[in-house]
């Protein structure tokens, strides 16, 4: 019984890692963080100046479409539209969070 129960857990969460319609959240865990703990330094670059380096959604969603050096790309099969505008939405406000976090003088979490 307990194998059957842990089988059934496993498919459900493998069919989770690869769902639709995941939160931004979701899909930083899942694709982002690795590289870019908690969107600080890692593997890949801070990213609390993204807005300098992509002003717009459309240039980060193409940057993303893309990627770049050991960044792989994530094709529509990956993360579909409305998830890429999920987590760009989320990426976004983790940037200005971490960026408010190192203001001088901010008080973090106020």
């Amino acid at each position: 019984m307990r194998r059957i129960e842990a089988a059934k857990q496993a498919s459900q969460l493998q069919q989770a890692s690869t769902s639709t319609n995941l939160t931004g959240e979701q899909l930083f865990v899942r694709s982002c963080n690795t590289c870019h703990p908690g969107g600080k330094e890692g593997m890949g670059p801070r990213l609390d100046r993204l807005d300098e380096h992509f002003p717009t959604d459309s240039a980060l969603a193409a940057f993303i479409r893309k990627g770049k050096g050991i960044m792989p790309p994530q094709p529509k099969d990956n993360i579909n539209d409305d998830e890429l505008n999920n987590l760009i939405g989320f990426v976004r406000n983790l940037s200005a969070d971490l960026k408010d976090a190192s203001s001088p003088g901010k008080v973090p979490g106020k």
